[in-house]
């Protein structure tokens, strides 16, 4: 996935080149290959009030899974008066045992610039491999995926940090493993730039250096390595390294071994948070 792939809108055929993209998110799988054995079952759960006959016809339906979906979404979208609640019930029950709580069955494309693009992407399945492993990844597996681009030109690593998710006091995943290692003596260059807006604190809006957009800026040192203005770009090295302030632009010379992880400072997580930093790391 290095060279630029393909997404396929209502506007034609769009070349992506992978270093501008933040985020992927692929939509439910619509397989045509099943749609005969399906909607014979639908419209059998759709007509009967049969515990047994809507018990097997459920677990005929739900042995699709998620590509299960489509289908029941369809029925009931073109039969509206039809008594759908075995139908209902049954996709909120394979949502549920998905963890699906929205979905779309495009995929979407978010951009570094915050532009989202939607329409269906040109790769069904996602290599991953390591010195220890190589595997092929089906996309009909994977809700969303980060993007982050190594730029050979300059050997820098591209990563977006999305305020809904990349917040210090997220407790689940709430800082980003960025995977890239560094070796004490090393020198850190970090750049940021972008604005978010953090609906924990009255839905202002900052910018990496931990800035109000509009307001006068201020002091950002902190003593301890415990406190900076909220919205500051924050990293460390290794999982339980200190924390240290990275803001806009900054250069450090690393005092550790470790990966280099990545955050925004606030001390209430919010979920309603919008907008990313656009974050540039190299290590030289």
């Amino acid at each position: 996935m290095n060279s630029p792939y393909q997404i396929t809108t209502s506007y034609g055929k769009l070349n992506v080149p992978l270093k501008d993209v933040g985020q992927i998110i692929f939509g439910l799988e619509k397989d045509e290959s099943i749609a005969s054995d399906i909607n014979k079952n639908i419209q059998i759960l759709a007509n009967t009030s049969d515990e047994k006959i809507i018990q097997s016809a459920s677990e005929s339906i739900s042995k699709y899974g998620l590509k299960a979906v489509y289908y029941l979404e369809n029925f009931m979208d073109k039969n509206p008066s039809a008594n759908a609640e075995n139908i209902q019930n049954l996709l909120s029950s394979i949502l549920s045992e998905n963890n699906i709580g929205e979905y779309s069955f495009t995929d979407a494309v978010l951009l570094n610039n915050g532009d989202r693009m939607s329409g269906n992407i040109d790769f069904k399945v996602v290599e991953f491999s390591n010195p220890f492993l190589s595997t092929n990844i089906p996309v009909s597996k994977i809700k969303s995926m980060d993007v982050s681009y190594f730029d050979n030109a300059n050997g820098a690593y591209s990563f977006l940090l999305k305020a809904s998710k990349y917040i210090m006091a997220n407790q689940n995943g709430g800082w980003l493993n960025t995977g890239v290692k560094v070796k004490k003596g090393q020198t850190i260059e970090i750049s940021a730039r972008g604005e978010i807006v953090l609906a924990s604190l009255d839905n202002k809006k900052y910018t990496p250096d931990g800035n109000v957009v509009g307001a006068e800026p201020v002091s950002n040192e902190s003593v301890d390595g415990t406190y900076f203005n909220y919205g500051t770009l924050i990293f460390k090295i290794g999982n339980n390294g200190k924390n240290l302030r990275a803001g806009s632009n900054t250069r450090y010379i690393a005092d550790a071994d470790g990966i280099i992880y990545l955050t925004i400072y606030e001390t209430v997580y919010s979920d309603k948070n919008t907008g990313a930093y656009q974050v540039k790391l190299s290590v030289k």
